[in-house]
């Protein structure tokens, strides 16, 4: 919101698609997060998950360094086809691509232990880092390049502050304790949640893309100004898929029922209703404080955009409940929805260029309405074999 307001439409478009290719890639390793998740709460053996956590962070260094190399090379070109004016920003978030699957590991094993206080502390330590970091970076001079720099030291400070003292000390030598076939097991168990993470970057990120390849760069910018607020909203409740995954992950088959999902679902719910309250009759306030002056044509969409973020949250939370009870086709629906949004507004935007946001943003909401009941009615509707089991 801050960057919203001291840089522009134009350069804040710049910024989301950053953000965005950071938040993707983070997205799909949070599939791992999740399953690392799943298997320390089922399990129970503190002192083995955090040798595998080990095991996968040193292994990951295979694939991660390499993959920084050729981001850096390709960087010229990756800007040039993204419509990106900063390859050097590129080049050095690339520097940070090292660390991102050990802090996800490292975050999954805390989630599995359920251990709260260093889940917050880890999340509020990056955030943090990330926020002020890139404020002062930019204010010195060093533009998107120096808003990378604070986002890759903000993965390695959630990276850090996800650990305790002992794992730094075991990551500092070079013998490296063998997978076994629980941590091989890792990426089958990840799949589902790997389908959920790819829906969530289509559902929540894949409209900055169109934008930036489409529309003007003022009308992009408005488009990410909207997407901030969405994510807002998203983000603000992406804590409760932490806390409710490994809890049924723990619970036996015949333990499990939707009490809790139930309870977060109204909780935010409740919080959503009394928000919309607020945004509806405030909305040039809102869009004021949160955007700036320049964002004042959105004042009549923001509370779609805000909407949406809430809707999805219930829609992402019914998925994890289902993934964590052994049941992967909650996540095929939520990508089989994010595709059709995929595909029904690049088809509006391209047959109807002159729709208007307001438009493309309302048909956005009803598709996540229709995701969100039908995966609602999912969870409330038991299947044969829970039928018979009762």
């Amino acid at each position: 919101m801050v960057f919203a307001r001291i840089m522009g439409p134009a350069a804040f478009a710049d910024l989301t698609l950053l953000l965005t290719l950071k938040l993707g890639i983070l997205s799909f390793l949070g599939a791992l997060q999740f399953a690392f998740s799943e298997l320390t709460a089922k399990e129970g053996k503190v002192q083995q998950s955090r040798q595998q956590a080990q095991a996968v962070s040193w292994r990951s260094l295979k694939f991660s360094i390499p993959a920084m190399f050729i981001v850096i090379a390709l960087a010229n070109y990756i800007s040039g086809s993204l419509n990106f004016s900063s390859p050097m920003a590129l080049c050095v978030l690339a520097l940070a691509i090292p660390f991102f699957l050990p802090m996800v590991i490292y975050r999954g094993l805390t989630q599995g232990l359920i251990d709260l206080p260093k889940i917050i502390l880890s999340i509020q330590a990056e955030w943090i880092i990330r926020l002020f970091g890139s404020l002062l970076l930019w204010k010195m001079g060093l533009g998107l390049a120096g808003i990378a720099g604070a986002v890759g030291l903000s993965i390695l400070a959630g990276f850090f502050f996800s650990t305790r003292k002992d794992d730094l000390q075991s990551l500092s030598f070079r013998e490296v304790p063998s997978l076994d076939t629980q941590t091989k097991a890792l990426g089958i168990v990840a799949m589902p949640y790997l389908i959920l993470q790819f829906a969530q970057v289509l559902v929540l990120d894949s409209d900055i893309l169109i934008a930036k390849a489409s529309f003007s760069p003022e009308i992009a910018g408005l488009v990410a100004g909207l997407l901030l607020i969405q994510r807002v909203f998203f983000f603000a409740f992406l804590s409760c898929s932490t806390i409710l995954q490994p809890i049924v992950a723990k619970q036996k088959e015949n333990q499990t029922s939707p009490r809790e999902l139930l309870a977060l679902l109204g909780a935010i719910t409740l919080i959503t209703v009394g928000a919309m309250i607020v945004i509806l009759p405030n909305s040039d306030l809102i869009v004021r404080v949160m955007l700036g002056d320049e964002y004042q044509a959105l004042s009549s969409i923001v509370w779609i955009s805000a909407l949406t973020g809430a809707v999805f949250i219930g829609s992402h939370l019914c998925a994890i409940y289902q993934i964590a009870k052994g049941k992967s086709f909650a996540a095929l629906v939520v990508l089989f929805f994010g595709a059709i949004q995929l595909i029904s507004l690049s088809a509006v935007n391209h047959f109807f260029p002159d729709i208007g946001l307001h438009s493309y943003f309302s048909l956005k909401l009803l598709i996540q309405i229709a995701c969100a009941a039908t995966l609602i009615g999912i969870v409330l509707v038991p299947s044969k074999k829970e039928r018979l089991a009762s």
